[in-house]
């Protein structure tokens, strides 16, 4: 069997160093503790979420993944395939990501690389 292998928007991109799964959970507003201790929650919805990062990339590289991932107006979302902890499987889902950030190793001309991309991929929908 094949390796699967994370796509962006159904494009191979240079596969991360690290892919690291977390999730949050909203609750209602009435949810909380009270004067005992005693948690009393209502959760709404979790979303599931990684901490993406990927080194050692060309201008190529980057352009390919920041072009898919940095939101504008006319495209706020990407499909991500990519293997889902919760779901135990490999799955292709709508993801956003609010910030990210990028380090810098050379601007040596004709050898510029970056040494990072990093950001968090958080899902659309609910798990």
């Amino acid at each position: 069997m094949e390796q699967e292998k994370i796509l962006i928007d159904g494009y191979e991109i240079k596969q991360p160093d690290a892919m690291d799964p977390d999730w949050s959970t909203t609750y209602t507003e009435d949810s909380g503790r009270v004067m005992s201790g005693k948690a009393y929650t209502d959760p709404m919805f979790t979303a599931e979420s990684y901490s993406f990062k990927a080194t050692g990339l060309t201008p190529k590289e980057a352009k390919e993944i920041l072009t898919r991932i940095v939101p504008r107006p006319s495209k706020p979302t990407f499909k991500l395939h990519y293997f889902s902890w919760f779901y135990g499987t490999w799955r292709t889902d709508e993801f956003y990501v609010g910030k990210g950030s990028l380090k810098c190793k050379t601007l040596e001309a004709d050898s510029e690389m970056l040494e990072s991309i990093s950001c968090n991929m958080i899902g659309v929908n609910p798990i």
